[in-house]
Order: structure tokens, then C-alpha cells, then sequence
């Protein structure tokens, strides 16, 4: 799959949660997976967040006015031009094209980092190794990151039946169709993943107001002091 033309395709979508694949989001999810996003990381004033995978700009907006400074990174050039019009006067969230596995960014940069629904878009176990490492980069020591989202490979089928529940049957199966070009790894292997890249890492659950609950879950990372 060549997710750069996929994204960039999505950009031009109606809305923008749509523009960044959750186009089943509702206004009280969004709240829940802000206040999810607070609560595991632990973010405070004066905190620089790097948000990767930013999509549209929705996180980024939405924390910039309570952190130092935000870091917003997408894979897609489209959704970078998005966020930069619905960021349009924020003064304090830097946007930069870039992945997960050769980020942007320099050394030792952020205090927090924020990866939502990232890792299944990386093409296979190595490229998640080079992106856990990479994290580990751009961590100041004690920093946390969230990898949020993460598709859970003993759910797929039941994901599968929620998604032929649907009214809307030819969605349904572009849906289906795509799930095969996810990377779908459990959570044993994330965890030793990380703890080769040198971060402690622990898996948390996905809160239950968000709808994605039932088949993903959170890994959350950790650099030492």
C-alpha cells in the first residue's frame, strides 16, 4: 500500500476527521481521546509535545494553548497544508513533513511525544525498531511517549464482524479490504521492541468512550533519567 498517496488523498476529505481516518469520530470521542492523551502523558504547562501523525491539526490545536511548544509532523504533504490553514495564527506549534521512523527532529528535543494510530502504517517489524529508536532520539531523559491505538492481532476478526454490521456495505468492504496492509503485531513484541530501543514500556487500555476500544490498545513509553 502506499500510504503517502493514501493520506494524501484523504486531505481533500469533507471534514476533518475524515482527512485523518476517523471519520466515525463524534465530538464526545475527540474530548475522551484528548483527555486520554492528557491524562497518560501526564502534559504540563511549559511541555514540548512532538505530535506525530497530526493529521489535520486537530490534537495540535487543541493542546498548543497549554503547552511550551508543539512539534507537528504528518507523512503527508496535503495534511500538512490542511493543519497549517486550520492552525493559522497559532504561534506556537512548528509543522514539518516527516515519519515516525527518521523524524524531523533534533536530539533530545521533547518532553512528551504523541504518536496516535501510527505504528499499524509502518511496512513491517524492522521499520517499528527503527521508529522505536527514534523515539528514544528525540526524548529528553524522564520523557514519555504515547503510542496510541495500536490494532491488536487477537481482535482482528472480531473487528471484522463490528465492520459488516454496518449500513453502508460498500464502506464496509474498503474497510475490510484494507486490513491486510496494516502491520498488526501483539503486544509482546511491541514491548520487547521498545525495550531493545532502550525505553520501558507498559501496554494500557484503550478507554472505553472511544470507540476503537474493543480491538486496540496503548503502549506507553518511557526514557530513563
Amino acid at each position: 500500500m502506499d500510504w503517502l498517496t493514501f493520506w494524501d488523498a484523504k486531505a481533500s476529505a469533507g471534514n476533518d476527521f475524515q482527512a485523518t481516518g476517523r471519520g466515525l469520530m463524534d465530538v464526545p470521542g475527540y474530548l475522551n481521546t484528548v483527555a486520554e492523551i492528557v491524562r497518560i502523558l501526564d502534559l504540563h504547562q511549559g511541555d514540548h509535545l512532538a505530535d506525530i501523525g497530526c493529521g489535520a491539526g486537530l490534537i495540535a490545536m487543541t493542546l498548543a494553548p497549554w503547552l511550551k511548544r508543539v512539534y507537528a509532523v504528518d507523512l503527508s504533504p496535503a495534511l500538512i497544508e490542511r493543519a497549517s490553514k486550520n492552525l493559522a495564527g497559532v504561534n506556537n506549534v512548528d509543522l514539518k513533513v516527516g515519519n515516525l521512523t527518521e523524524l524531523p527532529l533534533t536530539d533530545a528535543l521533547v518532553d512528551k511525544l504523541l504518536a496516535y494510530s501510527v505504528l499499524q502504517y509502518l511496512a513491517d517489524e524492522s521499520n517499528v525498531s527503527q521508529a522505536m529508536h527514534e523515539v528514544a532520539r528525540v526524548l529528553k531523559p524522564g520523557g514519555r511517549a504515547l503510542l496510541a491505538a495500536n490494532p491488536d492481532p487477537t481482535q482482528r476478526l472480531v473487528y471484522e464482524a463490528v465492520v459488516r454490521q454496518r449500513a453502508d456495505q460498500a464502506a464496509a468492504a474498503r474497510e475490510i479490504s484494507l486490513l491486510d496492509d496494516l502491520l498488526w503485531l501483539p503486544e509482546a513484541q511491541l514491548l520487547e521492541l521498545a525495550a531493545a530501543a532502550g525505553l520501558k514500556a507498559r501496554i494500557e487500555p484503550i478507554d472505553a468512550c472511544i470507540w476503537q476500544h474493543f480491538y486496540m490498545f496503548d503502549l506507553v513509553l518511557e526514557k530513563s533519567k
